[in-house]
Parts: structure tokens; C-alpha cells; sequence
């Protein structure tokens, strides 16, 4: 008796691991159709022209802007030297939005927080680094997908695409970057990467390049 009540209280106690497991999985947004989703996206992406743009958001008419520090946001009005960014191509379909500033070569990327990747940030661009670093600078290098994006157009708009975050697009829901920033209208912030599909359609999603 004493043994099969042992059992028993094994057996609840594997249950409960295994509820707090998935329930620690779902809580990171892992997606049931992430490898869908992401083969999806990768066919709907496009290839563009590398090159100098200024990214404008279709709901807001704001354009994407470089502030100091690690700062990308959604909301300047008119077009200037902080909002040019050179886009780079890494691989087919995958691109690099750089802005250098002074000797700091800068690129936006997806940041990772509270499991999600919750926003787009301006981080030191590691992308093809071949070059040995400094005792000073060995830290964990930023994994290539962070820092990369794929442009999904938008059907009937010129030159405007949905820009999709690389990273975790195979086992989590796809994010794309917003027109909202991280601080609200109180503070500065970064990109907030929203939730989306290679066929939502959202305005607030959609970005007209303009040729710097």
C-alpha cells in the first residue's frame, strides 16, 4: 500500500513538471506553426537594391531614427542625417540596417526580453566579424540572426515592406517592427517588434523605403 501510494505520488509529481514545463514553454511564445510560419515568410520575402534609405511608417508618416545611445525609434517627422540607414545585404533575402555613428558602427537588432524578443535596438554590428578580439571585448558575440531582416512586400504599395525580424522565426510567432516605440510618449525608448504573419495586414507594419 505504503509502495503503490509512493507511485502515485510520483506520478502526480511528473504531471505537475511537465504542466509547469509547457506552461514555461508557452510563456516564451514557442508557436506550434513557427517552422510554417517561418518557410512562409522566407518565400514572401524580396531581395531589394543595398543601399541609403529613409524608412518612413505608413500609419504615422514618421520616419525610423537614430538617437544616441542604443536608441531606434519610430518618431521623427521629417527626413535628416538621423534617419538615413544604409541597408546591407548578409545573405539572400536578409539584410543589415546599419548607422554609424562617428566610429561606432551600429545596426538595429532584436532584442531579447522576458521570453520574446519584445523590441528593435541599436547594438554594435558583429555581422561578418572576422577579426580577433581584444581582451577587453571577448564577450558572447551577437548571434548574425539578431541582427538581421527580411523585407516582405506589401501588396499594391511601392517600394513599402513589412521588416521581419530573422531571429526565432522557425519556433516562434514572427515578429515584424511597429510604428510604436518601447517609451510611449513619455520616453525614449527602442522599436516595438509586434507579433505578425507574412500576410497580416496592419498598417502600423508597413515601411515605404525612400531613397537617401
Amino acid at each position: 500500500m505504503a509502495l503503490l501510494f509512493s507511485l502515485l505520488k510520483r506520478g502526480w509529481m511528473i504531471v505537475l513538471l511537465v504542466s509547469v514545463m509547457i506552461a514555461m514553454v508557452n510563456s516564451q511564445g514557442i508557436s506550434k506553426t513557427g517552422k510554417k510560419d517561418g518557410a512562409a515568410t522566407l518565400k514572401h520575402a524580396t531581395n531589394i537594391k543595398p543601399g541609403n534609405y529613409h524608412i518612413r511608417n505608413m500609419k504615422t508618416k514618421k520616419y525610423l531614427g537614430f538617437l544616441p545611445g542604443t536608441l531606434v525609434e519610430p518618431t521623427v517627422k521629417s527626413k535628416s542625417s538621423i534617419t538615413e540607414w544604409k541597408v546591407l545585404k548578409y545573405k539572400n533575402k536578409m539584410y543589415s540596417i546599419n548607422h554609424n555613428h562617428g566610429s561606432l558602427k551600429k545596426c538595429i537588432s532584436a532584442r531579447w526580453t522576458n521570453g520574446k524578443d519584445d523590441a528593435g535596438v541599436l547594438w554594435q554590428c558583429e555581422l561578418k566579424y572576422s577579426k580577433k578580439r581584444s581582451l577587453a571585448k571577448r564577450y558572447e558575440p551577437i548571434l548574425w540572426q539578431k541582427q538581421t531582416w527580411l523585407f516582405v512586400p506589401v501588396s499594391g504599395k511601392k517600394n513599402t515592406f513589412k521588416i521581419m525580424a530573422v531571429t526565432h522565426m522557425y519556433d516562434m510567432i514572427p515578429t515584424c517592427l511597429s510604428s510604436s516605440s518601447t517609451g510611449g510618449k513619455s520616453s525614449r525608448g527602442g522599436t516595438v517588434l509586434k507579433k505578425c504573419k507574412y500576410n497580416t495586414k496592419d498598417s502600423s507594419l508597413y515601411w515605404t523605403f525612400e531613397k537617401a
